[in-house]
C-alpha cells in the first residue's frame, strides 16, 4: 500500500481519514488491544487512511492511538510532515503507536508497527508487537506516577 504524499496529506486534511474510538478501563485496556487492532486494520484492508483512538480515565492522562502514516509523525503534525517530505515521492504507508501523556517527558512516543501489507499479512504477529509496546507504555506511566508519589 503506498499513497503519493501530496495526495496523503490533500486526503488527511480534507478529513478523508476513517476515525474510530474504543473506550475502556485503565486496568483492562490491554483485553481491549486485539478489537483496537482489528478494527484500524479492517479498515486498512480497505485501502483507507486511519485513525482509531483508545482512550481511558487516567490521571495523568493518557491516550493512545493507532495512525497510518507516510512518515513516523502523528497526523496532527502533518505540516511537518510536508516539510520532511517530497510532494511528488510516493511513499509505503506504515502503521504507528502512539501513546501520549503529560507525564512523558516529551508527552508522546511514536514507534512503528509495520509497513500497511506486512501488518496485514502478519495480524497475529502485529497483535504481539503492539501488546508489548502497548504494556512498556503502561509500564512507563506507572513508574513515573510512583516515582511521583
Amino acid at each position: 500500500m503506498q499513497r503519493n504524499v501530496q495526495d496523503f496529506i490533500d486526503a488527511v486534511t480534507a478529513e478523508e481519514l476513517t476515525t474510530t474510538s474504543l473506550k475502556g478501563d485503565y486496568d483492562q485496556l490491554t483485553d481491549q488491544l486485539a478489537t483496537w487492532l482489528n478494527g484500524f486494520l479492517d479498515a486498512v484492508a480497505k485501502d483507507q487512511l486511519v485513525q482509531a483512538n483508545l482512550t481511558t480515565e487516567h490521571d495523568p492522562a493518557i491516550s493512545f492511538r493507532l495512525e497510518t502514516s507516510v512518515i513516523n509523525l502523528p497526523l496532527a503534525n502533518l505540516t511537518e510532515i510536508g516539510k520532511v517530505t517530497v510532494a511528488e515521492d510516493t511513499m509505503p504507508i506504515n502503521l504507528y503507536m502512539i501513546a501520549e501523556s503529560e507525564a512523558f517527558r516529551s508527552g508522546l512516543r511514536i514507534d512503528e508497527l509495520g509497513s500497511a501489507d506486512d501488518v496485514l499479512a502478519d495480524r497475529a504477529g502485529a497483535l504481539k508487537l503492539l501488546t508489548t509496546w502497548f504494556e512498556a507504555q503502561i509500564d512507563r506511566l506507572n513508574t513515573i506516577m510512583d516515582a511521583a508519589e
